[in-house]
């Protein structure tokens, strides 16, 4: 029985499993009795570039159960884990709708656009607040981890939304994008293009930990002052040919 570790982002922990990625991810989104349903984001590691894994722990509780069933989860640390896992030990990210379909993420390369318009973030470790941003992503990975400012996060994990037409016009309509509150999205974006000096504006305090994966823009970016991890979304076209059980789950769940 292969032993597999993951991180997940909402909430976070470091949990050791028999299950593989697309297992674990159908069981984090409706358990063993299909009694509760959420999404759930996540990554593999590597546990060889790992630090301080309770060794002892983890192979006197990860063994089969009594019937012989695959031990499901292991739950090794629940305080600061993206923050003190190694960006090297991060390995594909897994993003599953609320009816357990699993999403696999490989990293890819990030091709700044530098457009000038705004950007939407939404947060999900160490903080879960949505901003909106002059910043590109790397910048604004940048930006939030630079120890020098006052207020700063070792580490965020973030994914990029889509704003369409109010990137560079706030009082534009939002089409088919659910956002809630649309006045008061366009106030922020407002306030924020009209203020020169400011390059933040917060939208939403907290997330719900509900993802309207539709809205995804570019995608997920997982990264400090050292560097960044970044992992794409697929296109449209591959999302309605190569994920399309995965693609009808998220959109049904949106609505």
């Amino acid at each position: 029985m292969d032993n597999h570790y993951y991180v997940t982002a909402v909430p976070e922990s470091l949990v050791a499993s028999h299950l593989a990625p697309m297992d674990f991810g159908n069981y984090l989104a409706i358990g063993t009795r299909k009694r509760t349903r959420g999404q759930a984001i996540f990554f593999e590691v590597d546990p060889d570039k790992l630090k301080n894994l309770p060794w002892d722990y983890i192979k006197r509780r990860l063994v089969l159960d009594e019937d012989g069933e695959a031990k499901r989860s292991v739950y090794l640390y629940i305080y600061r884990v993206l923050e003190n896992t190694s960006l090297d030990a991060i390995l594909n990210l897994y993003l599953v709708t609320d009816d357990g379909k699993v999403l696999e993420i490989e990293e890819g390369t990030y091709k700044d656009k530098q457009i000038e318009e705004i950007h939407l973030y939404q947060q999900f470790n160490p903080i879960t607040t949505r901003v909106a941003s002059k910043l590109t992503p790397p910048e604004f990975v940048r930006f939030l981890s630079d120890p020098s400012k006052p207020v700063f996060a070792p580490r965020v994990f973030f994914v990029e939304m889509q704003l369409g037409k109010l990137a560079k016009d706030p009082q534009a309509p939002l089409h088919n994008l659910p956002y809630p509150n649309p006045d008061h999205l366009r106030d922020c974006l407002q306030r924020l293009q009209n203020s020169p000096e400011r390059l933040t504006k917060t939208v939403l305090r907290c997330f719900n930990r509900d993802l309207s994966y539709r809205c995804i823009k570019d995608g997920f970016f997982l990264g400090d002052q050292a560097g960044y991890k970044y992992y794409p979304f697929p296109s449209i076209d591959d999302l309605e040919d190569k994920y399309y059980s995965w693609w009808r789950s998220a959109l049904v769940q949106c609505f």
